[in-house]
């Protein structure tokens, strides 16, 4: 199997350059003539992308990456990044609304979801800049310009934290002359309204203004089935009588609302100075992060369970049903973090600046680029996914990045050009976590329902170098060299307000600290990230490339529910790194009309962040796989058939395997009564010890989670022309193969293969002064996990696989819009 695998790998990795070159040597002489003769609107489109800080079109830039334009974007409703994961081959986006936010993997690598304090192995640039935060993966994007998606390391022009990739998202700019753009849509399936409103144009010669609005309201594709029922742990004699009762949910439709608003100034005083100022924010309202994700089982019955009881209204399976509970008001009162209400909601505020200044001369340019992002998140919700929500959670979340860099390029006559700058972040995350375990933890004489109330501050600073040197050996060939040198400082301080049971530590002084019921530590790492890139571009419509590549993502601390038997040890973890190589060939053939970019690659990842989740201690355990090897190949085409018909196709192989990892088993609960004499362990699993029931996994040859070996799309654009009128016809169909989704490697928490398809129809006039289109999104209905954990209470029958927690994607779409330019 193994000599397959190699065989399959060098196959596809020849076909990936072969494709490119085979029709080149019998088209290149034809192409530059055909083109400045007649360019002609059978030729695709020349994209310019970022992937390496600077304008290079899509054709002649040395790196991996995938254009997605805003056409596009709409005739997918790729509102947010969950959503243009969904077209694009091997990106997996999911967004848990809660903890760690979201999870966002490319080429079957990611960081998980459900832990305040990993950053993730794909940044994202908004309007340049850069953030690793997961909570980026939960905000609303629009009036988008161009989403570059640069595949593998991307350590050398993209600030930090970017060993798996990078997502650019360019919003649109003022334009010269007087611009309005109104579109009203509405979504059947979830009963969602939007409304967008663009205003563009000069304010003087020099000054140039755009303002984009969007308003949308849903109200929900998901239903909340929890009804009132009457608490099966209530206890008269201790808790108070409106504990008796528990409410259910108080919308049975899960929705969301959302207001985003970016203003744009762009300053051109000289010839050779722009400055631009893009101020976004964003407003999202939602019913409760835990409503977000649902029970997918295992299920001892049709129904989940909660401390061993039956939940009536709860299913076992990935669709459009959850069973969330809210909670009493008299409960919700006694956990202090929440609005007192029991009602569950999600709030987040995100707003982001981006201040760039462009000195460009003739022979060098310097750039400036300030960036603030800030998150501000509160939310209660039941996380338990029963109508009993005996666990219950409020959070806060406070998030402040601030990053200022500084580079420089050059355009010497010379064969050496250089480019390089200094980058600077610092980041602070304020987080709390406020959470009920049990109803049978009421505090009397407090008047607290909550088992521990715990804050975690964890404090960031980053200084950057990077330089890269450009010889340009002869008109075609060009060797490009550089590296990134980062220093880092991570401070973690953790404390606990209030606890009982095992959480009773607020005034107990852990080994080595001098604040009673805290943890605190600090983390300093260095590391040094080079790369080098050969480029062969035999004209203007071909490139071959060689790179190596490396990339690093810094260790830290996890925001931790700390107890008697918790150390300062247990809660950081250290950085990953990826090394490797990658081959590229691109081309424009049949005179501009066919685009083909392939790829293929080796990499090795050490040190993995990984976690899973620990019944015992109620928390999740972070800490570093050993190692991972990455082997693949990609394929893009786009041909232009006719005047009329665009085919386009996009497939990706990754073969992601660890070895030298031993992880946590998924939960389980063993028989009443075992012991480590009698007990046999869950499958794929092994005992950690020779005297305990601990599990531990062997996870050596295993694929990571949400980790595919094959995935990819194929579609069409089809355009007719009739009077005055344009009507247009797309459709698509994309395929993931089948994965873990859960970290644990539960194996229900198995995502099979599946398809989707999107299709769309659009009539417009031919200034597209008008539109009105009819899209459809997931037109198979399907509910596919983008990411699952164990279930925090879910091992709670003897002698059986605990639940799974899932984040399911949504399912069919189908929009009206109408949009009016003037």
């Amino acid at each position: 199997m193994r000599t397959q695998s190699k065989f399959k790998f060098v196959l596809l990795a020849g076909a990936s350059v072969l494709a490119c070159a085979a029709p080149f040597s019998a088209s290149a002489q034809s192409q530059d003539a055909s083109a400045q003769d007649d360019p002609g609107s059978t030729q695709v489109d020349d994209i310019v992308v970022v992937a390496r800080s600077r304008g290079e079109t899509l054709i002649s830039v040395p790196v991996a990456v995938a254009s997605i334009a805003p056409e596009t974007l709409t005739r997918n409703v790729a509102t947010d990044l969950t959503k243009i994961a969904e077209i694009t081959p091997s990106v997996i986006i999911s967004s848990t609304k809660q903890t760690g936010g979201g999870s966002i993997g490319i080429r079957g690598i990611s960081s998980p979801a459900n832990v305040a304090g990993f950053e993730q192995a794909v940044s994202v640039a908004l309007d340049g800049v850069q953030t690793s935060n997961g909570r980026i993966a939960g905000i609303g994007f629009f009036d988008v310009q161009q989403v570059d998606v640069m595949r593998g390391p991307q350590a050398l022009f993209f600030g930090k934290n970017s060993p798996a990739g990078v997502i650019s998202v360019t919003s649109a700019g003022p334009t010269n002359d007087f611009h309005a753009m109104l579109s009203a849509a509405y979504e059947f399936e979830g009963d969602e309204r939007f409304l967008d409103a663009t205003i563009s144009g000069p304010i003087t010669d020099k000054l140039g203004y755009r303002l984009a609005v969007r308003s949308r309201d849903m109200e929900g594709w998901m239903y909340n089935d929890a009804r009132p029922i009457a608490n099966p742990f209530y206890n008269p004699t201790t808790m108070p009588a409106g504990a008796a009762q528990l409410p259910g949910a108080a919308n049975h439709r899960l929705g969301s609302d959302e207001l985003l608003g970016r203003l744009t100034l762009e300053y051109r005083p000289t010839d050779h100075i722009t400055g631009t100022l893009k101020v976004f924010h964003s407003r999202y309202r939602d019913d409760g992060p835990g409503a977000a994700s649902q029970n997918i089982g295992p299920c001892v019955g049709p129904t989940p369970r909660m401390y061993g009881v039956a939940d009536p209204y709860g299913e076992c399976r990935a669709d459009n049903h959850t069973s969330t509970g809210d909670v009493p008001a008299v409960i919700g009162r006694g956990i202090p973090l929440t609005d007192g209400t029991g009602r569950s909601f999600g709030h987040l505020d995100f707003t982001s600046v981006s201040g760039r200044v462009v000195f460009d001369y003739d022979k060098f340019s310097v750039t400036s680029l300030t960036g603030y992002n800030k998150a501000d998140v509160w939310a209660q919700y039941g996380l338990d996914h029963t109508v009993y929500s005996q666990l219950y959670s409020a959070e806060t979340d406070h998030i402040r990045e601030f990053s200022q860099e500084v580079r420089f390029s050059t355009s010497l006559d010379g064969p050496l050009n250089f480019a390089g700058g200094v980058y600077y972040q610092d980041t602070d995350r304020a987080y709390r976590a406020d959470v009920k375990l049990s109803d049978a933890v009421y505090n009397a004489a407090a008047g607290r329902w909550d088992s521990v109330d715990v804050t975690t501050d964890i404090q960031g600073r980053t200084y950057s170098v990077f330089g890269q040197a450009i010889w340009d050996i002869s008109p075609t060939l060009e060797l490009a060299a550089g590296a990134r040198y980062t220093d880092e400082t991570k401070k973690d301080k953790t404390r606990v307000l209030y606890g009982v049971g095992a959480f009773n530590v607020s005034n107990m002084l852990f080994p080595g600290e001098t604040v009673p019921g805290q943890l605190s530590g600090q983390i300093s790492e260095t590391n040094w990230s080079p790369e080098a890139t050969l480029t062969w571009r035999p004209n203007s419509d071909m490139t071959y490339y060689l790179a190596y590549k490396t990339g690093f993502k810094s260790g830290g601390y996890q925001a931790a529910l700390p107890n008697t038997t918790t150390r300062i040890g247990d809660i950081d973890f250290g950085s990953e790194k990826v090394h490797g190589f990658e081959i590229g060939a691109k081309a424009d053939l049949l005179d501009r009309r066919l685009r083909v970019t392939s790829a293929a690659f080796a990499y090795d990842f050490e040190d993995l962040q990984v976690n899973a989740y620990d019944p015992v201690r109620v928390t999740f355990v972070v800490g570093n796989a050993g190692a991972l090897e990455q082997r693949g190949a990609e394929f893009d085409a786009s041909f232009r058939a006719t005047d009329s018909l665009i085919l386009r196709t996009a497939w990706t192989y990754v073969k992601n395997r660890f070895s030298n990892y031993v992880g946590q088993c998924y939960s389980y609960a063993f028989p009443t009564g075992s012991t480590r004499a009698t007990a046999t362990p869950p499958p794929n699993c092994e005992f950690a010890n020779t005297t305990t029931l601990a599990l531990q996994q062997n996870n050596d040859g295993r694929a990571p989670a949400r980790s595919p070996d094959w995935s990819g799309n194929a579609g069409f654009t089809y355009d007719v022309t009739a009077g005055n009128l344009l009507w247009t016809l797309t459709g698509d169909a994309a395929y993931m193969g089948r994965y873990y989704a859960s970290d644990t490697f539960s194996p229900y928490s198995v995502q099979d293969a599946f398809w989707r398809f999107n299709a769309s129809a659009s009539v417009a006039t031919q200034d597209d002064t008008w539109r009105l289109s009819l899209i459809g999104r997931n037109l198979s209905n399907e509910y596919y996990i983008a990411f699952a954990s164990d279930r925090t209470g879910g091992a709670s029958v003897p002698g059986n696989f605990g639940e799974q927690r899932g984040t399911t994607a949504r399912g069919r779409e189908v929009l009206l819009q109408l949009t009016y330019r003037y």
